[in-house]
């Protein structure tokens, strides 16, 4: 399951094909079966380590990409 850790606004003007916006900032629960694969990424790599991070201290099992800055392929606007 690929997760964009930016914000709403940030999220529309482009992320990658098929992520789904969780904004790091908002108290969502996530509620993924704990054998899921999480794949978090943000801008740099800073809010995705942090999700990552507590991802991890719930017992998902979290793989970070690190930041969209750093993807050579296209985004979805």
């Amino acid at each position: 399951i690929l997760m964009e850790m930016r914000q709403k606004y940030e999220f529309n003007e482009g992320h990658i094909t098929l992520a789904i916006n969780i904004s790091l900032s908002k108290k969502k629960k996530i509620d993924y079966s704990l054998d899921k694969i999480l794949i978090v990424y943000c801008r740099s790599g800073n809010r995705s380590n942090q999700a990552a991070i507590k991802l991890k201290n719930m017992g998902y099992n979290v793989k970070d990409m690190g930041g969209i800055v750093s993807w050579t392929y296209e985004i979805e606007e």
